[in-house]
């Protein structure tokens, strides 16, 4: 699948598919981190507060293109006909209680669970998966981000409804697994939406404005309110479909509130004061003093999370409107000399062991180590070697002048190397990591300004503007499957950072990573996918188009009164089974 991206979704940016072979890769805890506690048997009502550092945008999840509004109407309004079990790292029935591929690896069968409704009442059938396929690949629909992730090879699955519980998916060419897709696909209500998709105007459906009763669910909760700049309060879907061992229906809770805290010092006052009852991603600092301080707050270390930070030049030859970039700029960015001198100047073992204080793993290639499936373990690790980057610059015509303890690097032209570094300024780990690059840089004489600007002004600069010299950013992934990079790693990707949405692919490593990916994205046996993904990701490391720093470990938090809370190193976190959780009597 593609980049939820997070995956798009990342960003982000990468959306959810997975692990075909199914074996879930070890988890690296920290020494001295608090265990989650055995999910077991909850107690219905009670209300909890999760804090979202940033409103979310829609309900629709068609349109849902930043993380809050992923967790909202994808994981928590909503259903899918495949889940995915953070707990065993496997695929799940959902919606669908079985699904068959033929044995041409093209068909799949499926059939959905009895008694499905939507939370208005409403039965839930096959016509509705049907619509809600067709909606996502409805370019007025603006859906993008869910029709890159069923798209294979830019053809759509072509579906068809067999009776109100069956229907049949047909893959344009051969896959190695359809889960990921059908994981993808949360359904939603013919009846409710039709007359607005076929009106062209669905895009405009269940915006954060919209009457909390004309949102109709398949998920855990439906909405009781929306305070958009403040909070979002969700209650209990009283026709989920899914109950406990005991045959309780989920979810326990009553009210599960998103509370919008954008402030890391304010996530971390209304943990003492339980006013936020889970926090995901805390500080490294709040990490330290919460193991030590006692009292109800747990915190928990899960390890290096699928999601990396790396920083990438902006390689677009021109802007939108076709005007020229700086043409010394674009010839240093372009040349992967330089940006594997970039790379070597960077201390990531000091960015991981002090800067983050030790909740990070550092990073040589795109997959992060928590991918113990598919990432690649022979990747040669980059040592920082201030002395072989001058090296390599001197070899790509650079020459440093001035003081050997204030030099300033200049190409052949005489130029000064200087640029501008944007970083999302609610992002307080990403600006420590680029206040250390700037330092690092500094040493080969380049001069780096860091610019600390909104995630909405970063997101507008590599997508829309070009208006940039380098951004340090990285990917949210929510699946381990190689098909998750596919919006990063696609020349024609919109998540392809450096130079996005190309016609065709502007260098011959780009062509060769394409060829690769279509390659194993056929690819049935686990180990022939395995050496094609791994061939890319050397590919990926040789070239340098993105330099990768560290991995950040998922870090949570939570108040001991929450009960089943067992936080993932997959997005989305905490909330994966929010319809388990509850509150201890």
């Amino acid at each position: 699948m593609r980049p939820f991206t997070y995956v798009r979704l990342a960003v982000f940016l990468l959306l959810p598919l997975l692990l075909s072979c199914r074996q879930p890769p070890a988890l690296n805890t920290a020494t001295g981190t608090a265990k989650p506690e055995q999910r077991r048997i909850g107690t219905r009502g009670g209300k909890l507060v999760y804090r979202v550092s940033s409103p979310p945008k829609t309900f629709n999840y068609l349109l849902a293109n930043d993380e809050p509004s992923i967790v909202v109407a994808f994981f928590l309004l909503n259903s899918r006909l495949v889940e995915f079990d953070h707990s065993t790292q496997t695929y799940v029935p959902g919606l669908a209680e079985a699904w068959t591929t033929g044995p041409d690896r093209r068909s799949v069968d499926i059939r959905l669970r009895e008694g499905l409704k939507f939370s208005d009442g409403q039965p839930l059938t096959s016509s509705d998966a049907a619509f809600t396929l067709e909606a996502i690949y409805d370019e007025q629909n603006n859906a993008e981000v869910f029709r890159d992730a069923l798209l294979i090879n830019g053809k759509p699955i072509s579906v068809k409804v067999i009776d109100d519980r069956n229907l049949q998916f047909v893959f344009p060419e051969t896959i190695a697994t359809p889960d990921n897709y059908l994981y993808n696909i949360a359904v939603l209500p013919r009846n409710a939406l039709e007359v607005d998709e076929k009106a062209g105007r669905l895009s405009e459906a269940w915006k954060i404005t919209a009457p909390p009763t004309s949102v109709v669910t398949s998920g855990p909760f439906v909405v009781a309110s929306a305070a958009a700049a403040e909070r979002i309060v969700l209650k209990r879907n009283p026709y989920y479909w899914k109950r406990d061992a005991q045959g309780t229906q989920l979810p326990y809770l009553d009210e599960l509130t998103l509370e919008v805290v954008p402030d890391a010092n304010q996530a971390r006052v209304g943990l003492d004061q339980a006013t936020i009852d889970i926090v995901d991603r805390i500080r490294p600092t709040d990490y330290a003093s919460l193991l030590n301080a006692g009292g109800a707050v747990r915190a928990f270390d899960l390890g290096p999370s699928l999601g990396v930070d790396y920083l990438w030049f902006n390689l677009n030859p021109s802007r939108p409107d076709g005007t020229r970039r700086n043409p010394a700029k674009l010839a240093w960015f372009s040349d992967a000399r330089f940006r594997r001198a970039v790379s070597m100047a960077i201390d990531r073992d000091s960015i991981a062991r002090s800067t983050l204080r030790g909740l990070a793993t550092p990073l040589y290639g795109v997959v992060s180590p928590a991918n113990r499936t598919w990432a690649n373990p022979d990747l040669p690790k980059i040592a920082y070697d201030l002395d072989q980057a001058a090296s390599l610059l001197e070899e790509a015509g650079f020459t440093r002048r001035g003081a050997a303890d204030a030099p300033e690097l200049v190409d052949a032209q005489g130029n000064r190397v200087e640029f501008s570094l944007l970083v999302p300024a609610e992002n307080e780990p990403r600006k420590l990591i680029a206040a250390v690059i700037q330092e690092d840089l500094a040493k080969l004489g380049i001069r780096m300004q860091v610019v600390p600007i909104e995630f909405a002004a970063v997101t507008n600069a590599w997508t829309k503007s070009y208006e940039y010299d380098a951004i340090l950013l990285g990917l949210s992934l929510t699946d381990l499957e190689p098909s998750t990079y596919a919006n990063l790693l696609l020349s024609s990707g919109e998540a392809h950072q450096w130079r996005p949405n190309q016609k065709s692919p502007s260098t011959e490593w780009e062509t060769k990573i394409d060829e690769l990916f279509a390659e194993q994205a056929r690819e049935s046996d686990p180990e022939k996918r395995k050496v094609k993904f791994h061939e890319i990701q050397r590919i990926m490391a040789d070239a340098s188009p993105v330099i990768t720093i560290v991995a950040r470990h998922v870090v949570s938090a939570a108040n001991a009164r929450v009960g089943n809370f067992s936080p993932s190193p997959i997005f989305p976190y905490s909330m994966w089974n929010a319809e388990e959780l509850f509150i201890k009597q």
